[in-house]
C-alpha cells in the first residue's frame, strides 16, 4: 500500500469512527417541587451540542490512534527485506 492509500484508509477509518457513535448526553436538572420549569437559554443547547462532538471525536481518534496497524503486504517491500537479510547474512 502506497502512503496516498495509507492516508486515504486512516483518513476511512476516523470518518468510520466518528459516524457510528450511539451515545445519548443525559443531562439531569433537578428542580424543586412545585417550581415552574425553567427557560432553556439556546447558547446551553449548542454548547451541550459542542461537547457530543468533541467527545464523539476524542474517542474515534483514540479509536484510530490505538488500533492495531496493518501489515505491510508490499512485493516490493518483501523483496526489499529479503535484499536486506541477504546482505546481512553475507560475510
Amino acid at each position: 500500500m502506497n502512503p496516498v492509500e495509507d492516508d486515504r484508509a486512516h483518513t476511512r477509518a476516523l470518518v468510520s469512527g466518528l459516524a457510528h457513535r450511539d451515545d445519548v448526553l443525559l443531562l439531569p436538572v433537578l428542580l424543586p417541587a412545585g417550581a415552574p420549569a425553567p427557560s432553556i437559554h439556546p447558547l446551553t443547547v449548542l454548547l451541550l451540542a459542542q461537547l457530543r462532538q468533541v467527545t464523539a471525536e476524542r474517542d474515534a481518534y483514540r479509536d484510530w490512534v490505538t488500533q492495531d496497524p496493518a501489515a505491510p503486504v508490499d512485493e516490493q517491500l518483501r523483496a526489499d527485506v529479503a535484499s536486506d537479510l541477504a546482505r546481512r547474512d553475507s560475510p
